[in-house]
């Protein structure tokens, strides 16, 4: 049986083609800081790769990139989380979720279609912060705001979340 997102893709590229959406602002790229050192990993998504993936809290970001390529290494940032900022998660955890999202066909339809549509091309980087007194929920949040991820819904700004609206 098929989950509830079983024809979403198809339906959803039916209707809009290959469009995909990206804001690029650069002075907020710019304006991006940390005090942390964001060591990044990244891995092909897929079940092959989540032994790959640590027993620790940390962020992730979803990637759709083209490798190996002829063209210049490039990609775009789809999404961005985190994981055990208060709870016993971690990102090998929230990695299986993913995956048995995609088997299941079910979960946010925007994170469903991003994890189907680009599954042959699609990332997942991350970084380890085990120290629980690093807020994770602040340093994803200025990393939404600086690169404005498609798949992202929550966790704007609200001056973004208007002018994303209204740009429709």
């Amino acid at each position: 049986m098929a989950g509830k997102h079983h024809d979403l893709v198809n339906f959803t590229k039916k209707y809009k083609g290959e469009l995909a959406e990206f804001f690029m602002d650069l002075k907020r790229w710019r304006r991006f800081k940390t005090r942390h050192t964001l060591a990044w990993q990244k891995i092909r998504f897929g079940e092959a790769h989540h032994g790959s993936v640590p027993k620790e809290r940390g962020i992730y970001v979803f990637t759709v990139e083209l490798s190996p390529t002829k063209l210049p290494g490039h990609g775009y940032i789809l999404y961005v989380g985190i994981t055990g900022d208060d709870s016993d998660a971690n990102l090998y955890k929230r990695y299986a979720q993913y995956l048995r999202h995609l088997k299941n066909q079910d979960g946010r339809p925007a994170v469903y279609f991003m994890l189907d549509n680009w599954a042959e091309d699609l990332f997942f980087n991350f970084v380890t912060i085990p120290n629980s007194a690093v807020d994770l929920a602040k340093i994803e949040k200025s990393i939404i705001n600086a690169v404005i991820p498609p798949v992202n819904k929550r966790d704007l700004e609200a001056t973004i979340t208007s002018v994303k609206a209204a740009a429709f």
